[in-house]
């Protein structure tokens, strides 16, 4: 494999695909060259929060040296989202977690499929009705089943920014 250029920035939107940059790039140097090791200028944003950092295999704190600052998926306990929802997002859990797997058993939920997400979303509604829970929307259930987090425009800007000053 090579690597295009002395630096290498990243436009990844998934920790599957930073991991795999950052092995790529560690398992690329040379010990017996010191300029083998190609420095990884990562960025990315989640909601308001943002991070802009260099990489420097072997020299500073690699990506999976860094994997325990990341924000875990959020979860909710099963009683809450069984016995006592209070926000849509529980509603969606409770389809998700509990009854999908009552209704389909050992078929795996396919959250890029919009009949599954349909049928959650129905569920979810139903659900959000009895406990007079508002808010449950297709594209919110989407968001929680996919653990999506809203992009926020101004993050986006403020750390393109710092990420461009990095090449100055």
């Amino acid at each position: 494999m090579r690597l295009l250029s002395p630096i290498e920035p990243t436009y990844l939107d998934s920790l599957e695909a930073r991991r795999w940059i950052n092995a790529t790039l560690v398992n690329l140097v040379d010990p017996e060259n010191p300029e083998s090791p190609k420095p990884l200028i990562d960025g990315g944003t989640e909601g308001y929060k943002g991070q802009a950092r260099v990489i420097l295999p072997t020299i500073t704190s690699c990506y999976e040296c860094s994997l325990d600052m990341l924000n875990k998926p959020t979860a909710f306990p099963i009683c809450t989202i069984a016995n006592m929802p209070r926000l849509p997002e529980h509603c969606i859990e409770w389809a998700s977690v509990l009854q999908w797997p009552r209704v389909h058993g050992d078929k795996k939920m396919d959250t890029d499929n919009p009949d599954d997400i349909s049928w959650l979303y129905a569920v979810a509604s139903v659900q959000a009705k009895e406990f007079k829970i508002e808010g449950v929307t297709w594209s919110l259930t989407q968001g929680v089943v996919k653990n999506i987090i809203p992009a926020i425009a101004s993050t986006n800007a403020i750390i393109a920014g710092t990420l461009l000053l990095l090449f100055l």
